[in-house]
């Protein structure tokens, strides 16, 4: 029966013989992690690291340059059992020490090959580092001596004074934002700007410098306290996404034996931009709108709140809150050897390799297999964010980088799984089985996404209003004496909606009557002296007063506005009109029957297609703040024609809808491009109010996934690169 841990290696003729010591540069700390010791062997002269367990230490330590490694593994399995590494281990663990340059010793032809594979990985990850659109280091200068000077100072930052300091800070800064929130979100629409992009950008540098020599700071200060570790011997720039910001190398720190210190370096960066934060916030609520000043603590204020959190914050990409995740679980260097874990589980369990080791040691297992899943799920729509970004900003170099992301995230891995299939010594007993459950998958996946209906669906988005509304508008100019209360029930036959008064009209009444009156009395006397011409004159001047007179009094009729039907009367700023003059054509109010509702969503001309060719007229709708609430509906019309003003300026971008707007526009109901209206009747109004966003599913016929994704992908394209 084949071992988890095969003793023997066909290659170990290759390095028995050598003579090897490790460099004379490399010092070993020692760590407990999950209660287990663990050495870090670290190359000050590279400041590389590498992790040895006891039994990798034990045999490291009896290299000396005279013994052989074949005396060397003969004592190990002496002393140590079962515990001793195995000849494919010894193999492994020299190759990767030697591609890390920790190992001295003349190496054979022969064993330098088998050593290369590990070289190879070496430049593997530093073309990698090259192609990696998030993480492009270019080092600039060594900031030790630097950091070693100021390090009395700034440390205590870091220290239980300075964590009271920052509270203080931050404390301050929410209470000088408390009952701003409103301007705080209103503010954030403007902050990618064409104008104010400039000025974000100083602020992000200027920001993330802080946040860098945060790291620094915090990492120099546990080095002096613990008298080893703490050197920062390297500060750069890194391109995110081609746009220069600082970042600095405090990876010294992982020789410490505190996890709790590791994970504050890594958090010394945000601990800093936090306190920054704090003060930007007190300046932005202190500083008058209109100034620079106002603007720039706005922008830090967002570099160092937001982009902070969904960044350095997030533990699913390899940032700061990367290693603090990392080292609070003690589980070094964990996004690799997640990653080996899924790949041990498909070596292991679906290809049934059993010469083959898992990378985990005890309570890791839950831990990688969640973290693989979510890391690889997160990063690929940041890759996928930041290609649509630049193909929006650079549609060629985005159109160049989808191609390179291409060729790395399907390509290549789909040749190297074959060369391993085909290849790999892992598999050499069970071949066949590997090859055969691999192409099996990939045919069953294929037939499931291009061939298996799978029920489809379209969402847009709509506004929820009451099936009769009508905008009350001034029709004569006038003084207000009375109006109704705004939320009333109010009926076109009891009471008014705004009672008005005029005096100019009713002057104006007053001499047309009087002048009415006036060639009334003219016209009698020529008619009774048979001046028939005159007498025909006077008529139609009489008749030409009566038409003004009637214009009048219905413009002196209008002075009091009624509801056109049953409904609420709507109008919150009715109570301070009181005296207050109307012109002709002001919107006063809105009447609105609130017992029946009416949604009106949006749908561009590629859903619209789709709509009305195979869509379901039964829908599923769903409030966006309260997705928990469904209710269904009905498609009652589709208006043909493509119309630009939208229902509700809450529809479009600048709201949160998906409809781009006009910026000339000051309403903010202008659509950039043509749109069809859906107009949809709910079941039940029980949960709905007036003015509420919502979602609309639609059904459409099923159709493979394959099929789904090309028309997601198509539309996407045609949505933002109008193609």
């Amino acid at each position: 029966m084949p071992v988890a841990r095969p003793t023997f290696s066909e290659s170990w003729y290759k390095v028995a013989d050598l003579h090897l010591r490790p460099a004379t540069t490399v010092q070993i700390h020692r760590q407990q992690f999950r209660g287990q010791t663990w050495y870090v062997a670290q190359d000050a002269s590279s400041n590389a690291f590498y992790r040895l367990n006891a039994a990798g230490y034990g045999f490291i330590g009896l290299l000396d340059g005279r013994r052989t490694v074949a005396e060397a593994w003969q004592i190990c399995n002496e002393m140590q059992g079962d515990d001793a590494p195995t000849q494919s281990e010894v193999i492994r663990l020299l190759g990767q020490l030697y591609a890390s340059n920790m190992l001295h010793g003349e190496l054979p032809g022969d064993t330098e090959s088998l050593f290369r594979r590990y070289t190879q990985r070496v430049q593997r990850e530093l073309r990698g580092m090259f192609s990696n659109l998030l993480f492009i280091r270019i080092p600039l200068f060594d900031p030790d001596h630097f950091l070693n000077r100021w390090v009395g100072i700034f440390g205590l930052i870091f220290s239980w004074p300075g964590a009271i300091v920052i509270g203080v800070i931050l404390f301050a800064g929410l209470f000088q934002l408390a009952g701003l929130e409103e301007e705080l979100v209103d503010r954030s629409s403007g902050v990618l700007s064409r104008e104010n992009i400039p000025w974000l950008y100083v602020c992000f540098v200027a920001t993330k410098l802080l946040h860098e020599f945060g790291h620094g700071f915090c990492c120099k200060r546990f080095g002096v306290l613990n008298g080893a570790g703490g050197e920062v011997h390297e500060m750069g720039i890194m391109l995110l996404v081609f746009t220069p910001i600082p970042y600095v190398d405090a990876s010294s720190s992982w020789v410490f034996r505190s996890k709790w210190q590791r994970a504050m370096v890594a958090s010394g960066g945000m601990i800093v931009e936090f306190a920054v934060a704090g003060l930007a916030a007190v300046v932005w609520a202190n500083t008058s709108e209109s100034t620079l000043t106002h603007t720039l603590a706005y922008n830090v204020m967002f570099v160092a709140g937001v982009s902070t959190l969904m960044f350095n914050g997030n533990p699913l990409l390899r940032y700061d809150g990367y290693y603090i995740l990392s080292d609070l679980l003690e589980i070094p260097n964990l996004a690799q050897r997640s990653r080996d874990y899924l790949y041990f589980l498909i070596k292991r369990y679906v290809w049934g390799a059993r010469n083959v080791i898992s990378p985990v040691v005890r309570g890791e297992r839950l831990w990688l297999f969640v973290y693989a899943i979510a890391s690889t799920i997160y990063r690929t729509m940041i890759s996928i964010f930041i290609l649509l970004f630049v193909a929006d900003k650079l549609f060629f170099v985005g159109a160049i980088l989808a191609v390179v992301a291409f060729v790395t995230w399907v390509v290549m891995p789909i040749g190297k799984l074959i060369r391993y299939l085909a290849n790999n010594a892992e598999l050499s007993r069970v071949r066949s089985r590997a090859i055969y459950s691999t192409t099996g998958t990939a045919i069953a996946l294929f037939v499931i996404i291009s061939l298996v209906p799978f029920p489809d669906h379209l969402r847009t988005d709509g506004i929820v209003e009451p099936q009769r509304l009508a905008v009350i508008h001034v029709a004569t100019d006038g003084f207000v004496r009375t109006a109704a209360e705004s939320g009333q029930r109010v009926d076109p036959k009891n009471g008014s909606l705004i009672e008005a008064d005029s005096a100019e009209l009713r002057a104006k009444l007053a001499m047309l009557e009087q002048d009415r009156e006036r060639v009334e009395t003219r016209r009698r006397w020529a008619v009774r002296d048979s001046d028939v011409p005159s007498a025909q004159v006077f008529t139609e001047q009489r008749d030409a007063f009566d038409e003004q007179i009637a214009r009048k009094r219905t413009e002196f009729a209008n002075l009091t506005i009624k509801a056109p039907f049953d409904g609420t009367w709507i109008a919150p700023d009715i109570e301070r009109s009181q005296s207050a003059y109307f012109r002709r054509g002001q919107p006063v109010g809105t009447v609105a029957d609130l017992e029946g509702f009416i949604i009106r969503a949006t749908a561009d001309q590629f859903k619209a297609a789709l709509l009305m060719t195979e869509a379901s007229s039964t829908v599923e709708i769903r409030v966006r703040t309260r997705p928990d609430i469904e209710v269904p509906g009905l498609v009652t019309e589709l208006l043909p024609a493509g119309q630009e003003q939208l229902p509700s300026a809450a529809l479009g971008l600048a709201a949160g809808g998906n409809v781009e707007i006009e910026a000339s526009d000051p309403s903010g109901q202008k659509s950039v491009e043509a749109f069809f209206e859906i107009r949809i009747t709910p079941d039940s109004f029980d949960r709905l109010f007036a003015g509420q966003r919502v979602v609309v599913r639609h059904t459409l016929t099923p159709k493979p996934l394959a099929y789904q994704w090309w028309r997601a992908i198509a539309q996407l394209f045609q949505q933002r690169f109008k193609i």
